[in-house]
């Protein structure tokens, strides 16, 4: 369905506009500020003018795949590389890039083997590989079971993407097997990754089983080996599972035995307190508000008089750009439509090029 922005004050509909979704300025606003918000969670706490090589395995990370430099990594995810926002940047500006959104435990490869000879702009001295990085179908540019692209040229039907925190892949909602929870959710596995570790099945949904021994007293319990606690019952249902609460994870067991188990499996990643995605948003869109608070205080205090004068001047003027512009769909009893939105938005841009350019005359 489409998005429209409703500016008619007329709510009687046509049956062609039955399926239309209608939106208040309001409502554009937000989306707007929502976009913003999604980008810095992703970006805002990443370096984008220092390769973050130097810092190793980070714990999660902004990444991209860049399908110029590795076009062979488009039939062989195991030949993509990984490099980080601030390459992505400096070292591969124009190049066909596979945004990756984040990844966790992984080393910016930029320059490194796989570039052939190639070097990284930001960070000349790199090891050959980075033996830890993992790569899945993602670095080539496809996701889902359905191996496809996303944006999908040939499929038209919207639908939601979601992560796997296991294997990282994205998934269309309609490919995972299972209904959506109508709710907001924290985390999914995907059903390759929950036959794959099944100590996953019992956790599904389940209580942690507390021990006796743990209920007693706590200087005893100390002096004892940690029991295992993970729950006996077993689930039989082997496919796409959704937990509502991140609080799941702090009920995986921690006994020796589980975590030589988590090892051996590479999931160790799961009992890590800071390894949740929505953490990494968090502080990204802290940091992010952080840095545009301070730049609009330090912006805000240096201008004098006259500068703040027309810095209200340049926000009214927007304001009644931006309603002379609807005021044409109003008369007209038209919705506005994003396109409408951009090119307004492009025209601001263009004419705010035109009065900061530098006149050149000829003498």
């Amino acid at each position: 369905m489409s998005e429209n922005l409703d500016t008619s004050g007329n709510s009687e509909q046509s049956p062609e506009e039955s399926e239309t979704i209608t939106l208040t300025l309001n409502d554009v606003l937000e989306l707007e500020d929502e976009m913003i918000q999604d980008a810095a969670a992703v970006l805002g706490a990443a370096n984008d003018k220092a390769c973050s090589y130097g810092d190793g395995y980070l714990k999660r990370q902004a990444l991209y795949s860049c399908l110029t430099c590795i076009p062979e990594s488009r039939d062989d995810p195991e030949k993509g590389a990984g490099i980080c926002l601030a390459c992505s940047y400096h070292c591969h500006d124009g190049h066909e890039l596979v945004e990756l959104y984040t990844k966790r435990n992984f080393c910016c490869d930029c320059g490194n083997k796989k570039f052939n000879g190639v070097k990284c702009n930001l960070h000349s001295s790199k090891t050959d590989t980075n033996e830890l990085n993992n790569y899945n179908q993602n670095f080539s540019g496809i996701y889902c079971v359905c191996h496809r692209p996303y944006p999908d040229p040939d499929d038209p039907l919207p639908d939601e993407m979601i992560q796997c925190i296991i294997c990282e892949d994205w998934y269309h909602s309609r490919h995972l097997g299972v209904e959506i929870p109508s709710g907001p959710f924290a985390e999914m596995i995907c059903g390759t990754c929950v036959a794959k570790h099944e100590f996953l099945l019992h956790y599904d949904g389940s209580k942690t089983e507390k021990n006796t021994e743990e209920n007693g007293d706590k200087e005893a319990t100390e002096e004892e080996p940690k029991k295992c606690k993970k729950p006996s019952t077993k689930s039989e249902n082997v496919g796409t599972k959704f937990w509502l609460d991140i609080s799941w994870r702090q009920e995986l067991c921690t006994c020796a035995d589980c975590l030589e188990m988590y090892k051996k499996e590479n999931v160790l990643f799961l009992i890590d307190p800071e390894d949740p995605v929505h953490l990494y948003e968090e502080k990204g869109k802290a940091k992010a508000k952080e840095i545009v608070e301070t730049h609009n205080r330090n912006f805000m205090n240096s201008l004098d008089r006259v500068q703040l004068v027309e810095a209200i001047a340049g926000y009214n003027d927007l304001k009644e750009n931006l309603a002379e512009y609807l005021k044409k769909f109003v008369e007209n009893k038209k919705v506005v439509k994003e396109e409408d939105i951009r090119e307004f938005f492009d025209g601001m841009m263009a004419r705010k090029k035109q009065k900061v350019s530098v006149p050149h005359f000829c003498h």
